[in-house]
């Protein structure tokens, strides 16, 4: 595992100093190591670092030894992320790498969306829930908003003598779309 944060950390060309930080966090606060695990640890990465062993196949050497503990695979694509983001973003080589352990670990694409919005607020699927797209005018998407609150409003569904499940659904997607509109009117300043 400090195999796979040492070659995500190093994809965007250097080890910063937050992504050391991020890294001796998941040593001490996640996986609760001692200072003599800590440093066997920090080891196994500084070797990584150098390593001709490519980022997978340090995936595939961690899936053949934990895949059958989910939700370690599922914890290490979370620091994955973690380490990735340390350095105020995730580029497109960090983001190819985790796929390919999110590919290895046979981990689900919903799984995988959770894992990724704890870190990463990804403003297109806010725009997504509207039904609208980022170069829309603001006034598109206002209008959108509103037709979605009408279609979606409980008063809306209960009138059309709908089950009371489609009832908790319209409440469910109302706040979901109320959610949406709120994140891309402050993205807007509008």
């Amino acid at each position: 595992s400090f195999s796979m944060l040492a070659k995500i950390a190093k994809a965007d060309g250097g080890v910063v100093d937050s992504e050391i930080t991020s890294v001796r966090r998941f040593m001490a606060q996640d996986l609760k190591l001692n200072a003599q695990s800590m440093r066997a640890a920090e080891m196994i990465f500084q070797t990584a670092l150098n390593s001709q062993q490519s980022f997978e196949d340090f995936a595939v050497q961690f899936y053949q030894q934990f895949h059958d503990q989910q939700q370690l695979m599922e914890m290490m694509v979370d620091i994955l992320i973690r380490v990735s983001v340390a350095d105020g973003q995730l580029n497109d080589i960090e983001e190819r790498l985790i796929s390919s352990a999110v590919r290895v670990f046979n981990i689900s694409a919903d799984m995988y969306q959770k894992i990724r919005l704890r870190y990463i607020q990804d403003s297109d699927q806010y725009y997504a829930i509207l039904g609208c797209d980022r170069k829309d005018s603001d006034e598109h998407i206002k209008q959108q908003y509103r037709k979605l609150v009408r279609d979606f409003h409980p008063d809306t569904i209960a009138s059309k003598g709908l089950p009371e499940e489609f009832i908790k659904f319209a409440n469910d997607k109302s706040r979901e779309i109320q959610g949406a509109y709120e994140t891309i009117k402050k993205e807007r300043h509008l």
